[in-house]
């Protein structure tokens, strides 16, 4: 009698333990995707108004700009 007493207490531990780990899993994860769903991400100005404008790829920042960079290349290598 005492061994199926020990073991029906093994069994419950073992499933509330498995019920606590499987909540706070579920409790992170949902954490997580109220933060994920909470970010926003826009692009810099500086790349919308180029890409608005137009213009020639500057290689040196690979970015597109009106050609009146010095310092950058604006041609293949």
């Amino acid at each position: 009698m005492a061994r199926n007493s020990s073991k029906r207490i093994v069994g419950l531990v073992f499933r509330t333990s498995y019920q606590l780990a499987r909540a706070a899993l579920r409790f992170v994860l949902n954490g997580a995707l109220l933060l994920a769903a909470g970010a926003k991400t826009k692009s810099a100005d500086d790349e919308l108004n180029s890409s608005i404008r137009g213009g020639i790829l500057n290689y040196r920042t690979g970015k597109l700009d009106d050609g009146t960079d010095a310092s950058g290349w604006y041609e293949k290598d």
